[in-house]
């Protein structure tokens, strides 16, 4: 009787060649698809995408897109109260709680996006910790 190791082994290779925007249209093909792209050509060749293939949260590409740009903004933010404060400045407070807030935010939803867990609560403690 053959082992589960044996049963799962693929030995044979399929090759065929695509242009460059081929390729990406079918990247983002698997992606929407939740799969792998091997696993999403066995899918549309074979109609399943074997016992191996785990489907992955499809990523939101609009949505991570708004969220860099958001936080390429607070970093801005950031970086200009820290060019302040290095000249001397007195550091606008508020300003800053607002900044944080924003990054605190961002972060989250990228988190979310991603279908992950953060390990920390986005202010440097462990979570479940007071």
């Amino acid at each position: 009787m053959a082992r589960g190791s044996d049963k799962r082994q693929r030995t044979r290779i399929i090759t065929f060649r695509v242009s460059d925007d081929e390729y990406a249209r079918y990247e983002e093909r698997a992606s929407r698809a939740g799969l792998a792209v091997g696993a999403f050509a066995r899918a549309a060749g074979l109609d399943e995408a074997g016992p191996r293939a785990r489907r992955r949260r499809p990523v939101e590409h609009r949505a991570l897109v708004q969220l860099m740009a958001s936080l390429n903004r607070v970093g801005n933010n950031l970086n200009q109260l820290a060019r302040n404060t290095n000249r001397g400045l007195d550091i606008d407070v508020p300003q800053l709680r607002d900044a944080l807030h924003q990054y605190h935010a961002v972060i989250a939803a990228i988190y979310e996006a991603l279908g992950m867990e953060s390990a920390r609560d986005n202010q440097g403690q462990e979570s479940g910790r007071p």
